[in-house]
């Protein structure tokens, strides 16, 4: 008889591949449990396709299966006056999604998507109440409008236990008041894409990582931005002193031009890392361009005692650029090699549309 773990392991491996799961769950005991917790680890609702009501049948087939769900993702969609009917009933119909959220009490991970229109808010206080789970470890907000900064944090106060949140296109029409209230909530991870840092909603967001979580946050992953949020971040980042892992991704456009580069330089100090362990970065330009200095030189400075991991995406030059950098290449070694806790190095060439928005 082998050992269930050995079961377990090969229904991993085919973890994405979702015929081959159902087909597992079919063949054997020992694989159905697993199987099955693959296949079901995340649930989609939409008022499309997958509205609540259809998962009933499932539900009152085999409940146990729906305890093997870790995400929830709802989409939404259009809640304007003009959108149709059976989108605006996706929240009340039938009492099917709070029995539907009931029998999901594992879920750790929730992802809101496509509420946008005059109602979005609306649609999203009828959600909060019945999503509401102490459960909740992590958030994901994508193409959202809010009304004001401070709905963001009356949405958070609804997951005691969360520590992740994750915002991707989400814009607060008002503007931020002089305070707001995150009320209890202690995040260790924040990820921000797309227009969202230099917002009010930003702004605000931003004021409480200073303030409530500055001792609690470990994680900042920003992604899409542009010198404008540069300065912004720069004057956070040093009231953040435990931050371990910090992510750069995607530079728009404006912070390749060799003028913003020098005035980035120049204008940005070098702020402390004592505890950084993890640093990836997307630059423009690595091997040459001022900014890309500056960035070897904080290294040198700023995370010199505690940096473990590097990655970076270094734009794509052709041949006689790189002959070119060779100075620079040696300069990047230096630089590297006053890092004494450095294990591992990841240098990335990308394409500049890979990089750049």
């Amino acid at each position: 008889m082998f050992p269930q773990e050995l079961f377990d392991e090969i229904a991993d491996w085919l973890f994405d591949d979702h015929p081959s799961l159902m087909a597992l769950s079919c063949t054997s005991q020992c694989l159905r449990a697993r199987s099955q917790a693959l296949l079901f680890h995340e649930l989609v609702l939409s008022p499309n396709t997958n509205s609540p009501s259809s998962y009933i049948p499932l539900l009152e087939m085999s409940p146990h299966i729906l305890t093997y769900v870790r995400r929830l993702r709802i989409f939404a969609g259009d809640y304007s006056a003009s959108s149709s009917p059976r989108k605006r009933r996706f929240v009340h119909q039938d009492n099917s999604l709070g029995r539907l959220i009931r029998a999901v009490p594992n879920v750790d991970a929730i992802e809101l998507m496509k509420m946008f229109g005059l109602e979005a808010f609306t649609t999203i206080g009828s959600l909060l109440p019945i999503i509401a789970s102490p459960t909740v470890c992590t958030l994901s907000l994508r193409t959202i409008f809010l009304p004001t900064p401070q709905s963001l944090f009356t949405l958070l106060s609804y997951f005691p236990s969360l520590s992740s949140l994750r915002l991707h296109s989400v814009h607060a029409i008002g503007m931020a008041s002089p305070s707001l209230n995150a009320g209890n909530i202690l995040l260790t991870e924040i990820s921000i894409s797309t227009g969202i840092i230099s917002s009010p909603l930003g702004v605000s967001l931003f004021k409480s990582a200073a303030s409530e979580w500055s001792s609690h946050l470990r994680s900042l992953i920003i992604e899409s931005y542009s010198a404008r949020d540069l300065f912004i971040i720069s004057r956070v980042i040093p009231q953040l002193p435990n931050l371990v892992t910090l992510t750069f991704k995607r530079p728009m456009g404006d912070i390749s031009h060799p003028d913003t580069q020098q005035r980035l330089a120049a204008e940005i100090p070098v702020f402390p890392l004592p505890k950084l362990r993890s640093l990836h970065l997307s630059l423009p330009g690595f091997t040459v361009s001022s900014w890309a200095r500056w960035w070897l030189s904080h290294l040198t400075q700023a995370a010199a005692v505690s940096l473990e991991y590097l990655a970076v995406d270094l734009q794509y030059v052709d041949a006689p650029e790189m002959q070119h950098s060779v100075a620079a290449w040696k300069e990047v070694e230096i630089a590297l090699m006053q890092l004494p806790k450095l294990k591992s190095v990841n240098m990335r060439m990308v394409e500049m549309k890979d990089t750049y928005e």
